[in-house]
C-alpha cells in the first residue's frame, strides 16, 4: 500500500509510540486523525508537526472508557474523511495495584482490549475500499513472557492477540488485521526513573537498551505498506522474551 493520501487514525498520539508512528505516517505523506485523553498540549505539539509537514490533521480529545466518546470519533472521521484506510489502536494503560482487585481489571480491560473492539468495529464501516488495522500489543501477551506486576495488562494484551487473529480470519482478505508487540519502550508511561532503575531495565533486554518508540513506528509503517501479512503478531523486544524464559 502506498501511504500517500491515505486516511489514518492512531488513538493516543499525544506522545510515545502513538506521537512517533502519527508523525511517521505524515512523513509517507498520510492524512491523520489524532486522539489524546488529557495531554492536550503533547497532542496539539504533535498536530502542529503533522501540519508543517503538510498533511492535513484533525486533533480530537476522546476518553477510550466512553463508548459515547468513540462513537463521536468516528462521526467526526466519516463527516472530515469519508473513508479511513488504517486504524493504529495504540492507546492503552498499564496499571499495576492489587492482583485480585477487579475495578483495575475492569478499568484496564475497558482501555486495552474494550475499546480496541468498540474502535475496530466503527473502523471497519469506513474502510470501503478494505484496509489496515494494527493493534499495539505488548511482548507480556505473548506466549510464556509475563510481568508479575501487571497480571491485568498481561491479560489485556494476551486477549487483543487473540482478537487480532481472529478479526484476521474474519475480515480478510478486505481488511488485514496485525499487531506489533513492543518490549521495553522508552516512553512517558514509564514515569520519573533514577538512572539505576532505566539501566536495570535496559539490562532486561538483549540490546541493552530501551526501545526507541520510533523503532516501533518503523515496524508499524512496515506493516502498513505490506499487503501480504494478517494475523501477525509481530514482536519488536530487543530480546527481552529471550531473557524471560
Amino acid at each position: 500500500m502506498n501511504l500517500k493520501g491515505k486516511t489514518v487514525l492512531v488513538t493516543g498520539s499525544s506522545s510515545g509510540i502513538g506521537k512517533a508512528t502519527a508523525l511517521r505516517f505524515a512523513k509517507e505523506g498520510s492524512n491523520l486523525i489524532l486522539t489524546y485523553n488529557s495531554n492536550k498540549k503533547g497532542a496539539d505539539d504533535s498536530a502542529k508537526e503533522i501540519e508543517n509537514m503538510g498533511s492535513r490533521v484533525l486533533n480530537i480529545k476522546v476518553s477510550m472508557q466512553s463508548e459515547e466518546n468513540i462513537k463521536e470519533l468516528f462521526k467526526k472521521v466519516k463527516e472530515e474523511f469519508g473513508v479511513l484506510d488504517i486504524l493504529v489502536n495504540n492507546a492503552g494503560v498499564n496499571t499495576g495495584g492489587e492482583p485480585f482487585d477487579l475495578n483495575i481489571w475492569k478499568s484496564v480491560f475497558e482501555i486495552d482490549l474494550f475499546s480496541i473492539v468498540s474502535c475496530t468495529g466503527k473502523a471497519v464501516e469506513l474502510m470501503k475500499d478494505g484496509g489496515k488495522i494494527i493493534n499495539i500489543s505488548s511482548v507480556y501477551g505473548e506466549d510464556k513472557a509475563a510481568y508479575y506486576g501487571l497480571p491485568a495488562y498481561d491479560a489485556a494484551k494476551a486477549a487483543l492477540n487473540n482478537f487480532t487473529r481472529t478479526m484476521a480470519k474474519r475480515l480478510a482478505p478486505k481488511i488485514l488485521v496485525n499487531a506489533v508487540a513492543p518490549g521495553y519502550v522508552i516512553t512517558p508511561i514509564w514515569g520519573e526513573m533514577s538512572e539505576e532503575k532505566l539501566k536495570s531495565n535496559s539490562a532486561e533486554q538483549l540490546i541493552d537498551r530501551f526501545i526507541k518508540p520510533e523503532e516501533i513506528a518503523d515496524m508499524v509503517i512496515a506493516i502498513s505498506k505490506n499487503d501480504a501479512m494478517t494475523g501477525e503478531v509481530v514482536v519488536v523486544d530487543g530480546g527481552l522474551s529471550l531473557k524471560t524464559v
